[in-house]
């Protein structure tokens, strides 16, 4: 149809119209009078799906990916709703419950379209510069080459986790606290001193800090050699005291003026994407004096591979690791449920230790993100790495044969490391087609998706079951065994066995993979270092510890359920409360498990607080090799000896005990008590 035809269809004439189809939203009266003009099959589910009677106060838009699910669920909430008002059965109160909480999670999770996509690896691994090429991120005029709008280099380059967001250009900083900035002023300060005990400050943030501060390294050529001039050290040099020359590079830093937060462009103004460039590059190397040491930098730009498929998503270029991936901040991406971790690797050594003990942290932590979709191998080639692969019958013959070559490879080696399947990908960020691994990343995306909407249609056919086979004795008399049944068990497993891994043990063992500055760094802070946080990895030794006691029975619970639903296979109603009964167990042994950590940290934090070992750790770094070694074992020794630290582990099992009964065991009580009785 013409826009004169179309406009004559609707009472209106083609200006009007115009107008009305470059706007982002219509009156609803306008919207219909359009749709019914336009008379396709579109339009008409369009308008079936405007007129709708929700349930719900704000029903999802029509470009809602899930919106025919969304609705499922809607009408099963409200049928539900119906039957219980008009029945008021006690005996059907328990059943009811769980069929309303199943939906109730699965609408909630669909409705969301938001997901974060965290990209994790070794420092120089070149994920920043992959996630650049990847997401569109990139400046240049095409003369000479495309390149990252981010900083990047063979590491330690970035000072901060980077976020990307779909929005108008623009840059969002999350600031250090001044009081931080100040403590690792005077760290950059002591680590120069002539007799410094080593605690020195991450390159890229004595880079950022002497920036700010004016203080650079600088260098000249005097004859035939090069001579290296550092305002800190000759001001310590010339002696000036330590305190002294961290205040002048504090006051230098000019902290009250670097107050900025977020930057949008105008419009109309340079191009985007290098505007960006230029303003994430200064904010990096501390060369904007409005800005302050950032902890997160958030670039917002237009991105239609972000928001494809009716999915809204983030990306997160997460620190380097170095040695240990049981930092605070791949924690909270690993437990997050709306979150895909993407573990990359260079192609030669694909997959990588870091993958392997991510994956192994993962599976010892109890997360769930194997099962649940959540996390997945993104192998990064450079040059003709895939090219070079042997394959079975002498050199490949394309790319793509390289990767599949390698697939096979990674799958093997996950198998021999004893780890689960994981999904393999690969990007090439010179060669490859970005679209392509954001069309893998967004179906594995859409993967997570379905298994919550697999839970809210089994709820919805658990509704109409139960509607339609309300008078269905066995089903009562089904529902009153698996209450004698899992009121007995539930008794045997309520107490929690005796530890199986001392929570000291994971540190012992992050000692061993940590790097040196980084522990040092950590000790000479009692502890309290981002990169090497004591009380997180005791937290994650009390998570994992409490996985492995709590397996057994877990496992005795899932079996009954599979007995049962062996048992009553003919029976759906009775199906379907099982499997909302195994749903809530797995829930809530994960909450239980989160718990664990955060129960772990807080205890062993507040022991650490006060404990008289810290001065001794310290003093051994600098002393020669072994230097981890030895610290382990003075660590070990201080867990395995001090009364203080056994009442922790007394009072730790205490608090296990409670979360256990709290997150698991009364849920699935209240549950089962809730169950129809004759």
């Amino acid at each position: 149809m013409s826009q004169t035809q179309l406009a004559k269809a609707m009472g209106t004439v083609a200006s009007v119209l115009s107008k009305l189809e470059k706007l982002d939203e219509v009156e609803a009266e306008l919207a219909q009078r359009y749709l019914n003009a336009v008379d396709t099959h579109l339009a008409r589910e369009a308008l079936d799906h405007y007129g709708r009677n929700w349930r719900r106060s704000t029903p999802p838009s029509f470009l809602h990916p899930d919106r025919e699910a969304l609705w499922l669920f809607d009408i099963a909430a409200r049928d539900l709703d119906v039957f219980e008002a008009e029945r008021k059965d006690p005996i059907l109160r328990g059943h009811i419950d769980l069929l309303r909480e199943d939906l109730r999670a699965a609408e909630t999770y669909l409705d969301r379209r938001d997901h974060t996509v965290a990209w994790i690896g070794d420092i120089g691994v070149g994920k920043t510069t992959a996630l650049s090429h990847a997401v569109g991120l990139l400046v240049g005029d095409g003369r000479s080459g495309r390149r990252p709008a981010f900083p990047v280099g063979p590491g330690r380059t970035t000072v901060c986790e980077t976020a990307i967001r779909v929005g108008p250009y623009g840059v969002l900083v999350d600031p250090m606290e001044e009081e931080q900035v100040v403590r690792l002023a005077r760290d950059l300060v002591a680590s120069l001193a002539p007799d410094a005990s080593g605690i020195a400050v991450p390159a890229e943030l004595a880079r950022l800090i002497r920036a700010m501060a004016d203080m650079k390294v600088t260098s000249r050529v005097d004859g035939d050699e090069v001579v290296t001039i550092d305002p800190i050290a000759d001001l310590l040099a010339s002696g000036v005291g330590i305190a002294e020359v961290a205040d002048r590079v504090v006051a230098g830093m000019n902290l009250s003026d670097r107050t900025e937060r977020q930057l949008i462009q105008a419009e109309g103004s340079e191009d985007g994407l290098t505007w960006i460039s230029r303003l994430v590059s200064a904010i990096n190397s501390g060369t904007d004096p409005r800005f302050s040491v950032p902890t997160r930098i958030t670039v917002l730009m237009p991105s239609d591979r972000l928001k494809a498929d009716g999915q809204i998503l983030s990306v997160i270029d997460t620190r380097g690791v170095e040695g240990v991936t049981q930092r605070k901040d791949i924690s909270q991406h690993a437990e997050e449920i709306r979150t895909l971790m993407v573990l990359c690797t260079k192609f030669a050594d694909a997959p990588n230790a870091t993958v392997q003990r991510h994956l192994q942290d993962s599976y010892d932590a109890g997360t769930g993100a194997a099962d649940r979709h959540r996390q997945c191998i993104l192998v990064l080639p450079r040059g003709d790495e895939a090219l070079e692969t042997p394959g079975p019958d002498g050199p490949v013959s394309s790319r793509l044969q390289g990767y599949a070559v390698r697939r096979a490879e990674v799958r093997q080696a996950l198998v021999g490391a004893g780890l689960p399947p994981t999904p393999t990908y690969f990007f090439d960020a010179r060669n490859d087609d970005p679209d392509q691994i954001w069309s893998d990343l967004r179906a594995q995306i859409q993967r997570m998706r379905n298994d919550y909407a697999a839970r809210g249609r089994a709820a919805a056919a658990g509704v109409r079951n139960l509607i339609e086979n309300v008078d269905d004795v066995r089903a009562s008399e089904a529902r009153l065994d698996i209450e004698v049944e899992l009121a007995r068990l539930l008794g045997e497993v309520g107490p929690l066995m005796q530890s199986v891994r001392p929570p000291h043990q994971n540190l012992i063992e992050q000692l061993a993979v940590g790097h040196h500055s980084s522990i040092a760094a950590s000790i000479y802070r009692r502890g309290d270092w981002e990169n090497f946080a004591f009380d997180h990895i005791l937290g994650m030794g009390v998570r994992i510890d409490a996985n492995l006691r709590t397996q057994r029975d877990t496992h005795r619970l899932e079996f009954r359920f599979k007995d049962l639903e062996t048992k009553y296979h003919d029976l759906e109603s009775v199906l379907v409360t099982i499997q909302s009964l195994r749903i809530r167990l797995s829930e809530g042994r994960q909450e239980f498990l989160s718990a664990a950590r955060l129960i772990g940290a807080d205890a062993y934090g507040r022991l650490l607080a006060g404990a008289d070992l810290w001065p001794e750790a310290a003093k051994r770094y600098g002393m020669g090799s072994g230097y981890k070694r030895d610290v382990a074992e003075l660590w070990r020794a201080w867990f395995e000896t001090t009364p203080e630290a056994q009442d922790v582990r007394v009072a730790v099992d205490a608090r296990l005990q409670d979360a256990w009964s709290t997150w698991v065991i009364e849920p699935l009580r209240q549950a089962v008590r809730a169950a129809p009785t004759p």
